[in-house]
């Protein structure tokens, strides 16, 4: 039975690096970062303040996890970590275990997420040998990440995960985008961020879920049967692992899902199996 974890991460400016760049203690944070993302913006052209890898400091990670058995990866259990719940140090050496022995399914998570986790555990001076093998090798079948499969490997023009998710029927990004969540952190609004990463994660797993179908590694059935349980089962985990405050942010997602799902047969998964 192989096991398989959709990874999602949010990340806000590490403010000891921020402030070590600057220079200069005693000006405020908040200058300090209009600094560094207006240089950034200028080396640019204008086109992007995005920052290097080593700035970001994830606030809020989510998953979904699945099995795949009988033809099907069937939706097994959700998790919301976020950065006031659990240290970062425990967060990493947990996260980095977790994934030894599973598939992991990112969108650019070889860009971004597992680079941003590792530089955190080099930060944090953490051990992550089991990480250091198959898993973190480009084409490893124990990393899925769409960003990959959906360019042929970078042969194709990317797009982002909104673009996709909206190809497929799915709302993707909805009240809430990246580029928002250093503001929401800053007014301590870690159950927006946490309701937003996890429809995020949820729909890296449905998209995957297609390009299995696409790829034929899913059959049709199977793969009905892959969105079925994240029709039917995804309502109970979510009210059994999120705060409520995030629950409330998922209100009406998985309706806003219906055009991914309407062509989905209405008879409940546990009388499909």
């Amino acid at each position: 039975m192989r096991r398989y974890v959709a990874l999602d991460l949010e990340t806000v400016p590490d403010e000891d690096l921020v402030s070590a760049v600057d220079g200069e203690p005693s000006r405020p944070y908040a200058d300090k970062l209009g600094r560094l993302l207006a240089a950034r913006k200028a080396q640019s052209g204008g086109r992007s303040d995005f920052l290097p890898l080593p700035y970001h400091r994830p606030v809020v990670a989510c998953a979904v996890e699945g099995v795949e058995r009988e033809g099907a990866l069937v939706v097994s259990d959700v998790s919301c970590w976020t950065d006031r719940r659990e240290p970062e140090e425990r967060f990493l050496a947990r996260t980095f275990a977790g994934l030894h022995g599973r598939t992991l399914v990112t969108f650019h998570g070889r860009g971004f997420d597992l680079p941003v986790l590792e530089l955190r555990a080099l930060k944090l001076g953490l051990s992550v040998p089991a990480w250091f093998g198959a898993g973190r090798l480009a084409g490893s079948a124990e990393h899925q990440d769409l960003f990959d499969l959906l360019t042929a490997y970078g042969r194709a023009p990317a797009a982002p995960l909104d673009l996709y998710a909206k190809l497929v029927g799915l709302p993707g990004k909805e009240s809430v985008a990246g580029k928002d969540v250093s503001l929401l952190y800053a007014q301590g609004a870690l159950d927006r961020i946490a309701g937003y990463c996890m429809t995020d994660a949820v729909q890296t797993w449905l998209i995957y879920l297609r390009y299995r179908l696409l790829e034929g590694t899913l059959a049709p059935a199977g793969y009905t049967l892959s969105v079925a349980s994240c029709r039917e089962d995804l309502p109970a985990l979510f009210a059994a692992r999120l705060d409520p405050a995030a629950r409330a942010y998922l209100s009406g997602f998985l309706d806003r899902c219906a055009p991914f799902f309407d062509d989905l047969p209405a008879l409940p998964l546990r009388q499909a199996l």
